[in-house]
């Protein structure tokens, strides 16, 4: 098969690349393109999949609508010169108006409810969207093309049998500010300077403060911008005590790990909701209750919870699957593999927990 992935965020490129290798290494052939953002284009160079950038990220409403414009065009051109059998993206917004248009299947893997008028465009026009069976239909609508599947993004690449070794967690904390600038964030708010600062002297009083940050921070904090490079952050999280910020995916890949974390942001997803309602992994408040996130930063910055983590974790992947391995037989067999996912056939992707 000849596969086009389009990658627009790092975690993107997190979710795809085992199955990438995998795929590769069994003689298909893989079309990778992607967009400037962050660090995406460094973790492609680390795990060594050829790719073309087509776009920088655009900012506001009208920097994501031009951005999306000059995709298209670009796709169009690589489209035109070779044949694609099947067309991935998560969100799938980059991908589905083009891939309806020359007639390519494309799917769309979407864990993002809020991300409203992206999802308008990429599911209404993509093939199938695949979602975990947490998204949230109230916040997210109806779609008669989505499968679900009982699984998170992030377990592609933080399942035990894909993931860093067993987590040794020391005397430090992550903290993640992000940019608020993704077709989701539109109209979010998001922590001021003097909370930020506020949440990093109460975390320095109980270990070492490492900071990952996509926006400038205050003179007082700037110093604790973390130098490690993405390829290896996550190896970095296994020996955090708590991680802290606005990223849902960081806070996710931190319940995948079993490492505690606090997500704060106007607007949750269902995983996250899942992950801090059903198996207490992390907790969701918005930005409206300070007092409580204050409050629990103490508490677990204080307390060690290394073991009940874990405890709470195997709890999590005993409900679910290794998203990979099912992530590469739904690619390699479609479109007969989509018969299986609606009908939650998924017994055999079930994830082997160590004792």
């Amino acid at each position: 098969m000849n596969i086009f992935v389009n990658f627009s965020h790092p975690a993107h490129v997190h979710f795809f690349k085992n199955a990438i290798r995998i795929l590769s290494d069994r003689g298909h052939s893989i079309v990778a393109v992607a967009r400037q953002k962050e660090f995406t284009l460094e973790l492609l160079n680390a795990y060594h999949i050829q790719h073309v950038v087509l776009s920088k990220k655009g900012s506001g409403l009208w920097g994501l609508v031009k951005e999306l414009v000059e995709q298209q065009i670009k796709i169009a051109k690589i489209l035109r010169g070779q044949r694609i059998d099947l067309m991935l993206q998560i969100g799938g917004i980059f991908n589905a108006p083009i891939g309806k248009y020359y007639k390519i299947p494309t799917l769309a893997f979407s864990d993002t409810e809020n991300d409203k008028w992206g999802n308008k465009l990429s599911f209404g026009l993509s093939k199938f969207v695949l979602s975990p069976t947490c998204f949230d239909h109230q916040i997210g609508g109806t779609w008669k093309n989505q499968i679900h599947y009982p699984g998170y993004h992030e377990l592609a690449y933080l399942s035990p049998k894909y993931g860093p070794e067993e987590i040794q967690p020391q005397d430090k904390f992550l903290i993640r500010f992000v940019s608020w600038g993704a077709g989701h964030d539109l109209g979010e708010k998001w922590l001021s300077n003097l909370q930020k600062i506020e949440i990093v002297k109460i975390l320095q009083k109980y270990g070492r403060v490492h900071i990952s940050s996509e926006m400038s921070l205050p003179d007082e904090i700037s110093p604790l911008i973390s130098r490690i490079h993405p390829a290896k952050m996550h190896d970095f999280m296994k020996s955090c005590k708590m991680i802290v910020g606005e990223s849902a995916t960081m806070a996710s890949e931190s319940a995948c790990l079993g490492i505690p974390a606090v997500f704060i942001s106007n607007t949750g997803r269902g995983y996250t909701s899942e992950q801090d309602q059903t198996y207490g992994l992390i907790r969701y408040y918005r930005l409206d209750q300070w007092d409580q996130i204050l409050q629990r930063l103490r508490k677990w910055a204080a307390d060690d919870l290394r073991e009940e983590w874990q405890k709470r974790r195997r709890h999590m992947l005993n409900d679910k699957i290794e998203v990979t391995d099912w992530l590469v037989d739904l690619i390699e067999n479609y479109p007969r593999s989509i018969a299986n996912a609606r009908s939650a056939v998924f017994e055999r992707y079930a994830i082997t927990c160590a004792d």
